[in-house]
């Protein structure tokens, strides 16, 4: 009886694959082009403007690097406008990155965001990113030591994240933040510089429009706020009269570089109806670089040098803070903190940042300097 039974869920099993193999659109490789990269901007007329950088495959396997544009009212109608350019139908499984122009970000990116997430065959791994200048310019430019664009800046942003130079914005986590009660979300800047492209900073956005934007070095405050960080790197110049007893100029500022930056921060609400914020960062880092004629010998020199990095990075934080109040927009999440620890809160977007305006964030940093990468 049990073989019985098992010789029909054997025939079902083999009846299910086989309809589904014909289901399935039948993709040769081939046949198709694979973009690898879009993007868009606002043309004449309020028309959308979209460029793909494309992979084309040929039956010996050999591929070439293509760009295709179009100017459409829609993204679906500038596709189909570079349809009629190429002799392979235009596939978007292999997608790695999004641009979006200057302009573009300025009118807003919600519409276009949630057209991305549409797509089902758009990864959620997908990075999203601005560009600062010209978008076309910086595409179209003939680079000398960038053979493919599209594969160049996936590398580049890929690798800025995972040294956690700058913040990370997939498909996912723009969708994620825009859908919450805040609708705000960050992303990398491009930039041209002559043969180069690279990241300059970082665009935030509220309500999608792009409200203010911070150099790329400033992101590790960033990321030490939001979250915990294990990587980074962080230079700074600290005042040589913490540091020498008897110094010969006392507006000397001397500049010392810390990396493998491993911190962990805790946000605690403290007074909701300020509302006030207790932010501590533990911090652990290595000291990197450190001028040679300071002498880095015995412990008391090395705690004179963490309690400069307290200083330092408190500062930077405090100033990042009003930064965000400046432009209306909160970079560092703390509405949302505020509603996880705050179980009365029944708020919206509008009645917090009525709060916001007014918001008190008590920063204290405590550095570790675990090892002296100048001597050890």
């Amino acid at each position: 009886m049990k073989a019985l039974i098992m010789l029909r869920m054997l025939i079902m099993l083999f009846v299910c694959t086989i309809v589904l193999g014909g289901c399935a659109e039948e993709k040769i490789l081939e046949r198709i082009s694979l973009t690898t990269l879009l993007g868009y901007d606002i043309e004449e007329e309020d028309n959308l403007s979209v460029t793909a950088v494309i992979r084309q495959i040929n039956p010996e396997l050999e591929s070439k690097i293509e760009l295709q544009s179009a100017t459409a009212s829609t993204s679906k109608g500038a596709r189909s406008k570079m349809d009629l350019k190429t002799s392979k139908k235009i596939g978007s499984g292999q997608l790695r990155v999004v641009l979006f122009g200057e302009e573009l970000a300025k009118s807003g990116l919600d519409d276009n965001i949630h057209i991305l997430k549409m797509n089902s065959e758009i990864s959620n791994a997908t990075y999203l990113a601005t560009v600062d200048g010209d978008l076309k310019t910086l595409l179209e430019y003939k680079y000398e030591n960038i053979s493919d664009i599209g594969q160049h800046i996936y590398q580049l942003i890929q690798h800025n994240i995972e040294q956690q130079y700058i913040i990370s914005s997939t498909l996912h986590e723009v969708n994620r933040d825009k859908l919450s009660f805040l609708n705000s979300y960050a992303m990398p800047i491009l930039k041209r510089e002559e043969e180069n492209v690279e990241i300059s900073g970082i665009a935030f956005f509220n309500t999608g429009k792009l409200s203010g934007n911070l150099p790329a070095e400033e992101a590790i405050y960033i990321l030490m706020v939001q979250g915990n960080t294990h990587k980074g790197a962080l230079e700074m110049k600290i005042p040589v009269t913490a540091l020498e007893k008897s110094p010969s100029d006392s507006s000397k500022e001397l500049p010392i570089a810390i990396d493998s930056i491993n911190s962990k921060r805790t946000i605690e609400l403290v007074d909701p109806e300020v509302p006030e914020f207790n932010l501590t960062i533990q911090l652990e880092c290595r000291l990197l670089e450190v001028d040679s004629d300071i002498s880095m010998d015995g412990n008391a020199m090395i705690h004179k040098v963490e309690k400069e990095i307290n200083k330092k990075i408190e500062s930077e934080i405090k100033r990042l803070i009003q930064y965000s109040h400046d432009i209306n927009t909160d970079i560092f999440q703390f509405g949302e903190y505020y509603k996880a620890q705050y179980r009365n809160a029944n708020i919206d977007k509008e009645e917090w940042y009525e709060m916001f305006s007014k918001m008190k964030v008590n920063v204290t940093v405590n550095t570790t300097i675990i090892r002296d990468g100048v001597f050890q």
